[in-house]
């Protein structure tokens, strides 16, 4: 009893799990590190303490290094309880597994670390060995933390320039509507002139409407780069899965219609080539990635569909959440679906991964090439059953 009193002291009130960088606010309260500046990521200056609310002006907080050494003895202690069972009694030696390997990864008793087959391997008693990993995942906590705030400014940035460029664009517009609109105007007053005046001045004022005609506005299309993740498509590569597809049917009706603007039109065209499929499996849980070519399709769709929803009307649907490239004349564009949201982000090419993770609901879409996320689903927002689905088209010329 007085062990559990002693580790519930030491919870932070937000994660309700033992400390991690303890740090104390100026009322007395204590929590995680990483807790506590997740809670203050949006909030403006003063911040307030999560439990009473009170007002705390200092946000750069040093480690509370007592909390932190009572922390370690708790986990210790806990420890010692948990090697204590039978599971982990060493079968050959009749002693308790103390030592980790980090060839083998495995845990062992001190006779057996020592025997031949162990004994070239590095080992350490089992709370150092942890210890080791959490100070190794502290500082990644930081790098991470640090690229975010960094990635934070960065987007503040950009909104600004944004905000800037709307303000721009605007004026740029107004210049050169009056640009085209004077150029009509002297071509009308040039049409109505004498014969003889209009002979003599008409060659300049062609000149001038063909320069006019070459600088035309052409569509702008913004475009957002995603920074690069290394290793990352390593460690979605743990939870590959091949992908059985039915046979491709050709022109299927995705029973859609949505170019530009709606781009299921564009799938669902007559005008179009086209083929879709579904995969075989059917996913409700778990982690699964797979990777899909779209080198050579001028309009795709992939990503998954809820399971009793193949063959009915997908029209604004909620039932499928798909990365889509429609190319349209010279414009093209990436949307998703569910809801149906263009991104500004560059065409991904050679093969796009998809992540399903049905643990929390949510699916990503992935530049493999770059190693970049294109989108990701918010956690929550696929909570059924759902197959993968495949399509690949090109408008008929």
């Amino acid at each position: 009893m007085r062990t559990q009193a002693f580790q519930k002291e030491l919870r932070c009130a937000i994660c309700i799990n033992t400390f991690i960088e303890p740090v104390t606010l100026e009322c007395g309260h204590s929590f995680c590190r990483p807790c506590l500046c997740l809670s203050w990521e949006e909030t403006q200056i003063p911040a307030r303490c999560p439990v009473c609310r009170g007002p705390c002006q200092q946000r750069d907080l040093k480690t509370n290094v007592v909390l932190r050494s009572l922390v370690a003895i708790a986990r210790r202690a806990s420890l010692r309880h948990f090697l204590s069972s039978e599971e982990y009694m060493c079968g050959t030696h009749r002693e308790t597994k103390q030592m980790f390997c980090e060839v083998d990864r495995a845990l062992l008793c001190r006779s057996c670390s020592q025997s031949q087959e162990h004994r070239a391997h590095k080992h350490h008693p089992i709370d150092r060995a942890a210890e080791e990993q959490r100070e190794m995942i502290s500082k990644q906590m930081h790098a991470v933390w640090e690229k975010t705030q960094q990635n934070q400014h960065n987007l503040q940035e950009k909104r600004r320039l944004i905000n800037r460029w709307i303000w721009y664009v605007k004026l740029f517009r107004g210049i050169t509507k009056d640009v085209f609109r004077n150029m009509y105007q002297e071509l009308i007053k040039t049409y109505q002139k004498p014969d003889v005046e209009l002979l003599q001045d008409v060659e300049l004022i062609l000149e001038s409407c063909e320069s006019v005609l070459f600088f035309l506005p052409l569509p702008l299309r913004p475009e957002l780069s995603a920074p690069p993740i290394p290793g990352l498509i390593e460690r979605l590569t743990q939870h590959r899965v091949e992908i059985a597809f039915n046979d491709a049917t050709e022109n299927h009706d995705l029973g859609c219609c949505v170019g530009q603007d709606n781009p299921y039109a564009v799938l669902s065209s007559e005008e179009s080539f086209h083929f879709t499929a579904f995969g075989h499996q059917v996913f409700s849980s778990g982690k699964h990635y797979w990777e899909v070519s779209v080198d050579d399709s001028s309009t795709w769709a992939l990503g998954v569909i809820r399971d009793f929803s193949i063959g009915s009307n997908l029209t604004e649907s909620e039932d499928l959440f798909l990365l889509l490239f429609v190319k349209e004349n010279t414009l093209s564009t990436i949307f998703t679906t569910s809801p149906l949201l263009p991104h500004y982000v560059e065409k991904p090419l050679g093969r796009v991964g998809v992540f399903l993770d049905l643990d929390d609901g949510s699916e990503s879409f992935w530049n493999v090439a770059k190693s970049s996320l294109i989108w990701r689903y918010p956690t929550g927002a696929v909570q059924f059953p759902v197959r993968p689905h495949f399509f690949s088209g090109s408008l008929v010329s």
